[in-house]
């Protein structure tokens, strides 16, 4: 019987930013109401919501190996504001499927009218602040939904979504996970990538990448990846008229 194989790496979290990430058109203060922390590298806290230090995000968003302007899948696992979601949306492009589960309902509805404000953002910055014409204003509204991927932020617990179903039976290129995790949960978020796909995120206080390498036909693996029950969510996620995954 075949199983997943997988390399699992531990991350120093290096305190830099990478610089090669195109963060411009996503101003943190579109995610959190304290301009005035907004900017320092440390993590901000309001209620339920949260957002990391900038460096934290740095180092993720390198070890994720995005690539720019492609069609990859990616899943936010406690998604949160949606900064992080939204920042891989500006750097994956309007090819890319960008989906993200947040467990906290308040956070949810926080996290969608930030990502209004994102796009409102964006379109300022095309249209250069100026009074349209609603003919040429509706023009470009259009083409900026159409150049601008999809955020789908869905309300459910990241660690319940069934791997049999929907997106999640191909599975998702790029995984991010942006609560802490416990090492015994791991496996109930690896069996969601795709093969050859990348996992980040915080693994019992520490920085972790996950790598799935493919399936070995021997049914030996370093890792118990494959004893997961794929069946736990029962209530349908969707997400524009298609099946997403199921999610308890």
């Amino acid at each position: 019987m075949a199983c997943d194989t997988f390399t699992i790496m531990i991350m120093h979290i290096n305190g830099r930013a990478p610089t090669n990430i195109p963060v411009d058109g996503c101003s943190v203060n579109l995610f959190q109401s304290n301009e005035d922390m907004a900017h320092l590298d440390q993590p901000l806290k309001e209620g339920n919501v949260h957002i990391s230090a900038p460096h934290i995000y740095g180092s993720a968003l390198e070890a994720l190996e995005l690539i720019p302007n492609s069609p990859l899948s990616f899943l936010n696992v406690g998604s949160g504001t949606g900064y992080l979601s939204c920042i891989v949306a500006e750097v994956l492009g309007p090819r890319s499927l960008n989906y993200g589960v947040e467990v906290h309902e308040d956070v949810v509805e926080h996290s969608r009218a930030s990502i209004e404000k994102w796009k409102n953002a964006r379109e300022k910055q095309i249209t250069g602040g100026k009074r349209l014409s609603p003919t040429s204003a509706q023009a470009i509204k259009r083409a900026i939904n159409d150049a601008a991927p999809h955020i789908e932020i869905i309300h459910g617990n990241g660690l319940q979504i069934s791997a049999s179903s929907g997106e999640s039976v191909v599975g998702f290129d790029r995984i991010y996970i942006g609560a802490a995790v416990e090492r015994e949960n791991l496996p109930k978020i690896t069996k969601l990538l795709s093969p050859g796909g990348v996992l980040v995120g915080p693994v019992d206080d520490e920085l972790v990448k996950v790598v799935r390498i493919g399936r070995r036909a021997d049914g030996e693996s370093s890792q118990s990846m494959n004893d997961v029950d794929d069946n736990i969510g029962s209530n349908q996620a969707m997400m524009a008229g298609n099946e997403l995954f199921d999610i308890d």
